[in-house]
């Protein structure tokens, strides 16, 4: 996880970008569409220094602004310190700075303008063809304020994509060389307040490969406390606990706290269970493949999907007729984020007053059938009922589901009635 060098410029024309964003520090990285090249950028040019404080400050009295390091510089002098932006985003609430109030939107935006121009000398605006923001963890207020934050970006909206740290890490691992995740492959993550894991595993049994993430969300090491006599033999166990039982052949640990003497030992140990590597870009960089693997689907990727926290589980459709032939009508695509998932349609009900949607879990479960039934549907002959069908995923399990009869042109008014459902998946 050391930074490549930095000739990520040669034979590159097209450049996808990752950045990383925490409540205290962001990095931004790039990658080579066309070659295997990725490299975060560095604050000062010409060191390995990537982390940039999530922070603005602005002057009181005045309409100017400072971003990252330089905010942290004037942080004690006449003007407004602002922070934790990813929090402010959650909360989505108005920001005071001063006598201002300005939305979460408003600040990440000038926040992330200013550390786009850090990628500029190695990726022009004009070459970079997407762009994948990645956070702890995704939600529907944080979605819908970055998604305000980049609208005001100069770039186009199909160019920019948003995934969660797991996600980010297997990116990462899935553009490694092949041996490292054969077998389970763990993460060790100091970047926050904790010591947290992530334990990656594959089901080869299953037709695309299906990736599943384990965060033992439960078992974590406060990182305050690590100063304590007994700190390295709680975090043995800690290890010990997320690897039991598994096959290991990679294991990444990010955070300046692994640089320290307190886990030497620790970290000797781990080399025995597989190969060890240490670095605190992970994140980022696995965000600049993701985006480029957006635009430019790698060979491996393609016989793999990623169940995360954040993925749709299942495929969705209905069993329907073409031209009096059995077939089946895809709906929602299992594998792609929530919060992207959704569709519209027209269709014309055979007969009845049901919908039946057929539920298949990627996992290689059976498929599950859920019946809607439209009360008050007005009695019509068979095939003269058009109904419109629209699927917005409310969350990762839960689907929402709205239903307007339409009729059948002249013949059959619509009623105007609509149907909405939820349903688990």
């Amino acid at each position: 996880m050391e930074p490549l060098g930095q000739d990520i410029k040669k034979n590159n024309k097209e450049f996808a970008i990752g950045i990383d964003i925490t409540d205290t520090y962001s990095q931004i990285s790039v990658a080579g569409v066309e070659t295997e090249s990725v490299e975060t950028v560095s604050v000062v040019p010409g060191q390995t220094n990537f982390m940039v404080p999530t922070a603005l400050f602005k002057r009181a009295e005045v309409n100017q602004w400072f971003v990252g390091n330089d905010a942290v510089k004037y942080k004690d002098t006449e003007g407004y310190y602002v922070d934790g932006l990813i929090s402010k985003a959650r909360d989505g609430g108005e920001v005071t700075v001063g006598n201002d109030s300005f939305r979460p939107s408003a600040l990440l935006a000038l926040f992330l303008k200013r550390l786009l121009t850090l990628a500029n000398p190695i990726a022009s605006p004009s070459a970079v063809t997407s762009v994948m923001i990645t956070v702890d963890v995704l939600d529907h207020e944080l979605v819908t304020a970055l998604t305000e934050a980049v609208s005001s970006l100069s770039l186009k909206a199909g160019e920019i994509h948003f995934q969660n740290h797991m996600e980010s890490f297997y990116n990462y691992v899935l553009y490694q060389p092949r041996e490292l995740w054969m077998r389970d492959v763990v993460l060790f993550d100091a970047t926050g307040e904790y010591i947290r894991s992530l334990r990656m595993e594959c089901n080869k049994n299953t037709t695309p490969v299906v990736a599943f993430i384990d965060s033992h969300e439960d078992v974590r090491l406060k990182i305050s406390n690590i100063d304590e006599p007994g700190f390295p033999g709680l975090f043995g166990n800690f290890t010990d606990s997320v690897m039991d039982s598994h096959e290991i052949s990679g294991i990444y640990l990010i955070g300046d706290a692994f640089k320290e003497e307190w886990c030497k030992d620790s970290i000797a140990k781990l080399c025995t269970r597989g190969r060890v590597f240490q670095g605190n870009n992970l994140f980022s960089k696995g965000a600049a493949l993701g985006a480029k693997n957006v635009v430019s689907p790698s060979v491996i990727s393609s016989g793999y999907v990623f169940l995360g926290n954040d993925k749709l589980k299942s495929n969705v459709g209905l069993n329907v007729k073409r031209r009096g032939e059995n077939s089946y009508l895809a709906l929602l695509d299992g594998g792609i984020n929530w919060f992207d998932a959704h569709t519209e349609c027209d269709i014309i009900l055979d007969q009845g007053n049901r919908l039946l949607l057929v539920i298949t879990p990627l996992t290689g479960k059976n498929p599950e059938l859920a019946e809607i039934t439209l009360g008050d549907l007005p009695k019509r002959p068979p095939k003269t009922t058009r109904l419109n069908l629209k699927i917005r995923m409310q969350s990762e399990n839960r689907m929402q589901i709205t239903i307007k009869d339409l009729g059948f042109g002249e013949l059959f008014p619509s009623s105007n009635i609509e149907w909405n459902e939820v349903i688990s998946v």
